[in-house]
């Protein structure tokens, strides 16, 4: 399959000037196969209070890694989360964390997808998996996600 690549930057532009990016202290980039990847730097306004990393931000990652890999491979078009579940095998250790997801079916409406978070040392910290549905009769709204965006800045 031949990536979108003005599609990936459009995906990568969004994340990043989304609040939550900032929140987070996250970023996000594609590979070659279109699979996304999340770096979260360890910050304090992450933790809990025993002082390591929420689950429920590992969880996020699982959930952004999951749905911007599925998104990449419908260009211009909306896809929404049907479900997904996280797993949370080992504690953070406050270290850097990276998200990375992959494609396991593509369909026409629906989509499956696996990803795993990762410590900086390389270790499992929990993985997941989400069905998407592809809605290919709404187009994704380049300028709709903008002015969304920039109505934000009014809280």
């Amino acid at each position: 399959m031949r990536l979108d690549r003005s599609w990936l930057e459009e995906l990568e532009r969004i994340y990043r000037q989304a609040p939550i990016s900032k929140t987070l202290n996250s970023d996000i980039s594609f590979d070659d196969e279109g699979r996304a990847h999340f770096v979260l730097r360890f910050n304090a306004g992450v933790c809990h209070g025993f002082g390591d990393i929420h689950g429920g931000i590992i969880a996020t990652m699982i959930d952004n890694a999951l749905w911007f890999t599925v998104a990449a491979q419908y260009p211009w078009v909306w896809v929404t989360t049907a479900e997904f579940h996280t797993y949370l095998v080992k504690t953070p250790n406050r270290q850097n964390l990276y998200s990375e997801g992959w494609i396991m079916h593509k369909g026409k409406r629906i989509a499956v997808a696996k990803a795993e978070v990762k410590r900086e040392d390389g270790a499992l910290v929990a993985y997941g998996t989400g069905t998407f549905i592809v809605l290919e009769h709404l187009k994704f709204d380049l300028e709709e996600a903008k002015k969304r965006l920039n109505d934000l800045k009014s809280f």
